[in-house]
């Protein structure tokens, strides 16, 4: 549990809570009975797990009954599934619960429009702020190390990155139908990358043509992966969301992604191409776009993601927002 900042918001004292550690809840609630009027307590929650859930109702119920101030905020990813997206017990079980937090929130922070457009349904309106999704910015030397490989692999092989758990919404069976066609149309110019574990889903692959990383992938691994990858590949025929996006900007990647409604707010952006993952002529053509560009272009365009990124998804637009939101 970490008191990150404390700062004046009209005339309360607000200490944010960024993350809360489960094993320290009772020092949160007994600084929740200590403090006095003038004070607020702000509290954020950005996970799904049902020890969260409790302890908010108990915050508030303490909260209640002393007089305190605290405001709840609540992070909620995906408001509600899809039919036919996840198991229907568990999307029932994932909405109950954000309709219990919906109900004892003060505010409910939703990370994409298509979130924020599916909250509206249960959630007093009143209570929904968007907040996009957000990384810590890398320093500039790394992206320039970053960088400085990859224009120099670009003229002879760019690598192409699937990154993240493998769900059936998330059709890793469209990055293996990119990487056939590049490979038929471009060979020996490019590698692929899959990296990620599967769960109840299995797809078979070609192990000479795709690099495998299964399982759990750590921070540093991750970090490594991007690193050196020019693209990242979003197939996803679902999504609300996307923080492999986000993440993937703050490496100023290049994007390959499906056109569905989730992301269209990255159209006519620079380092961003859309296809349809089911149609080779649209592939095709985006794989033709992007084997198209030359390494001056390619620079260009890593530099305009890392801006993008820092506009929409930094600590620094984190810190702006928030202070707008509280």
């Amino acid at each position: 549990m970490t008191l990150n900042t404390v700062s004046n918001v009209a005339s309360y004292s607000v200490k944010y809570l960024y993350s809360v550690n489960m094993q320290e809840s009772w020092l949160l609630i007994k600084q929740l009975v200590s403090i006095n009027k003038q004070e607020r307590i702000s509290v954020f929650f950005f996970l799904i797990q049902l020890d969260y859930l409790v302890l908010a109702l108990v915050l508030k119920i303490i909260s209640k009954f002393f007089s305190k101030n605290l405001e709840v905020s609540y992070l909620m990813h995906e408001p509600k599934f899809e039919k036919g997206r996840i198991n229907p017990f568990k999307a029932y079980i994932v909405f109950l619960y954000h309709l219990v937090f919906g109900y004892i929130a003060d505010k409910i922070l939703l990370p994409s429009n298509e979130a924020f457009l599916k909250a509206k349904d249960f959630v007093n309106n009143d209570k929904l702020y968007k907040l996009n999704l957000s990384f810590i910015s890398l320093p500039e030397e790394i992206l320039q190390n970053n960088l400085a490989q990859l224009k120099y692999s670009w003229d002879k092989e760019k690598t192409f990155l699937l990154l993240g758990r493998a769900d059936r919404d998330k059709n890793p069976q469209g990055f293996l139908f990119l990487a056939s066609i590049i490979n038929k149309n471009y060979p020996k110019q490019a590698r692929f990358i899959w990296a990620g574990s599967e769960r109840n889903i299995q797809v078979n692959y070609d192990e000479k043509l795709i690099i495998r990383f299964p399982g759990f992938i750590s921070n540093s691994a991750k970090s490594f992966l991007l690193g050196l990858s020019h693209f990242v590949v979003i197939p996803y025929s679902f999504s609300t969301q996307s923080g492999v996006v986000t993440e993937a900007l703050s490496y100023g990647k290049l994007l390959i992604i499906n056109d569905i409604p989730t992301f269209s707010y990255l159209k006519g952006l620079s380092f961003v191409f859309f296809t349809d993952f089911n149609d080779k002529s649209s592939m095709s053509k985006c794989i033709h776009d992007v084997f198209s560009m030359d390494i001056n272009d390619y620079e260009t365009r890593y530099w305009e993601a890392i801006r993008y990124f820092k506009e929409n998804h930094s600590e620094a637009y984190l810190s702006k927002t928030l202070q707008e939101i509280l």
